[in-house]
């Protein structure tokens, strides 16, 4: 019980401690930083007559293992090793930690690691001869912070707290000032109750990212485990801005969504690694950032994107590799082209997330940018675009008046309301907005079984049905863009490459509205796009008696329709590819 409850106790404070091959490879770049830097200064190995070695510091130590493989890797020493963490119970283990064994006292111990909250100042007190700038700054950063838990909803938010972390920059980033007076805006006065309330609501990692980077020297370097949202989404691009003003990102490494499924959580992650700007350095986003992306955890993959980053940085040349795996997929992709510039000016939103700058995704919008016909955005049509109702409580809102329709009820072929959940007029669920017309494009908007699998289609006759909150609502001008042909485009090579790669999130993946807007889709000519829909009603009839065989219980009927559309749909689908690439004159 002591095990599901020590358990429970990190979810809640978002703490998911960090397999050791990403440890390793973490410090394996960090070695190849510091070679460099030696080469150029003589610095730290080749510091006559004695070497020196980096102070280090994880701000979220838990259990160690960061600061075990800086030792175990050769990067420091002990006596420059510094962890901070506010879980009790990892505490109690600190003095049994192989890696604290050298330290020899309880005393030495104490001024190497701190039972408190890794967001407050460390104790100015504890003056150290060979740590030049106290406990204040860092050659070395690192850590997995605590992201998506309850975060400070759990810790004691005394009024020191919420006056320390009122002076954090980056809640003024958000309220859109640099200002004091944008920072108050933010999170309000320390007096007032409501102070409290807004940082329990304050993503616990973005507080992180800014505390990593104050412990920085000036040229000093941080990795971080980060949620990819802080990469990916738009509502935190003001985070990326703050990162790009005050630190040269070197390199973005996308982990695999399983990193930590053996510790509680399928979250989306990737490492940072960054160099805190001197004093006199000037703000210039025209640099190469190298970005990679591993497919799985192993040192066989990290290791290829070691020797890609090391063939990068240390020669100043910017490779792009793709390096498959025994399926002929890209399980490890490095490149080292793409400029931090390129990063930020990416629309709707700047992108830091490395897998969406795969070389397929780009290759992919270079293919449909370079056929014949005229490329336009989905947001160039769009006559409106929404998504149901959200309902919370434990009442259900029965009754046969609606059909409440959700992501399973989106089949390949066309919609399955054979088992759909009926809701009463009255209901919450019933919106005006959250009602499908006559030729509406219903879409999954969340989920790697929803949007994930680009579920898609179109309501083709009057229903009387709502959406539900996981479920978007597109219509179009048909008098500019046909919706049989956006949907049929939706579900090629050309469509759903683009939804793979604007698809985000950190435990749920989403796509925004915009996200949805950028689609771009090639206008083919009136005739051809007519079409495509007079191709589609023909593929429609199966499905509708798939249907009506599936209401009778008629499986092996039900069987051979819904294969029949799909066979026609997949074909009708290969067709219209074949006539963007300009392979064929029409899809008839």
């Amino acid at each position: 019980m002591a095990e599901v409850a020590h358990k429970n106790r990190k979810q809640d404070l978002g703490i998911y401690y960090t397999p050791e091959p990403v440890v390793a490879f973490i410090f394996d770049i960090l070695k190849i930083l510091k070679k460099k830097e030696d080469e150029q200064s003589g610095r730290w190995d080749s510091h006559e007559p004695n070497p020196r070695y980096p102070s280090v510091i994880d701000p979220a130590v838990g259990e160690g293992i960061f600061l075990k493989v800086a030792l175990e890797s050769g990067f420091t020493k002990p006596r420059y090793v510094f962890g901070v963490d506010i879980d009790e119970h990892v505490v109690e283990q600190w003095e049994q930690i192989n890696l604290l064994k050298s330290f020899g006292s309880r005393a030495d111990l104490e001024n190497h690691f701190f039972h408190q909250n890794g967001l407050l100042p460390l104790d100015e007190g504890k003056v150290l001869p060979y740590k030049k700038g106290g406990l204040r700054e860092f050659d070395a950063v690192v850590g997995n912070p605590p992201y998506g838990g309850v975060g400070l909803s759990e810790t004691e938010l005394s009024d020191d707290l919420i006056a320390h972390l009122n002076e954090f920059e980056i809640l003024g980033k958000k309220g859109g000032s640099n200002s004091t007076a944008g920072k108050q805006a933010t999170l309000g006065d320390i007096q007032n109750p409501t102070a409290a309330q807004r940082l329990k609501s304050f993503p616990i990692e973005v507080l992180f990212v800014e505390r990593f980077i104050q412990l920085a020297k000036p040229g000093g370097w941080i990795a971080i485990i980060i949620p990819d949202g802080i990469l990916a989404n738009s509502s935190l691009e003001y985070v990326r801005k703050f990162i790009a003003e005050e630190t040269k990102v070197l390199a973005i490494v996308s982990l695999p969504r399983d990193t930590f499924k053996g510790v509680g959580t399928n979250a989306k992650t990737s490492i940072l690694f960054l160099r805190k700007y001197t004093e006199t350095e000037r703000i210039d986003l025209n640099y190469r950032v190298f970005l990679g992306s591993v497919g799985e955890v192993g040192r066989k993959w990290f290791s290829e994107v070691v020797d890609s980053f090391k063939e990068s940085y240390m020669k100043k040349d910017q490779p792009t590799s793709a390096i498959p795996d025994e399926d002929c997929s890209e399980f490890v992709v490095a490149r080292g082209d793409k400029t931090m510039l390129e990063l930020m000016s990416e629309k709707p939103s700047s992108r830091w997330n490395a897998v969406y700058w795969l070389p397929v995704y780009e290759a992919n919008i270079r293919d449909l940018l370079s056929c014949k016909f005229t490329v336009a955005r989905i947001g160039d049509f769009e006559t409106r675009l929404t998504y149901g109702a959200i309902v919370t409580g434990k009442r259900k809102h029965e009754g046969d008046d609606y059909y409440l329709i959700n992501q399973g009820d989106i089949l390949f072929t066309g919609l399955d309301l054979t088992q759909t959940r009926t809701v009463a007029a009255d209901s919450p669920w019933v919106l005006d907005r959250a009602k499908p017309a006559v030729n509406s494009i219903v879409l999954a908007r969340s989920g790697v079984g929803g949007v994930g699998k680009n579920r898609i289609t179109i309501v083709r006759e009057r229903l009387k049905a709502v959406v539900d909150s996981f479920v978007d609502l597109l219509d179009v001008d048909p008098g500019r863009l046909n919706p049989f042909y956006a949907v049929v485009y939706w579900k090629t090579v050309f469509g759903r490459l683009q939804v793979e790669r604007l698809i985000n999130g950190v435990g749920t993946v989403n796509i925004s509205f915009d996200e949805i807007r950028e689609i771009k889709i090639p206008l083919l000519p009136d005739a051809i796009q007519k079409n495509v829909e007079s191709e589609y009603t023909k593929m429609s009839a199966y499905h509708d008696k798939a249907m009506e065989a599936k209401k009778k219980g008629n499986e092996k009927e039900y069987k051979k329709n819904i294969e029949t559309a799909e066979k026609m749909l997949k074909d009708l689908i290969a067709r219209t590819e074949a006539v963007i690439r300009g392979e064929r004159d029409d899809v008839i």
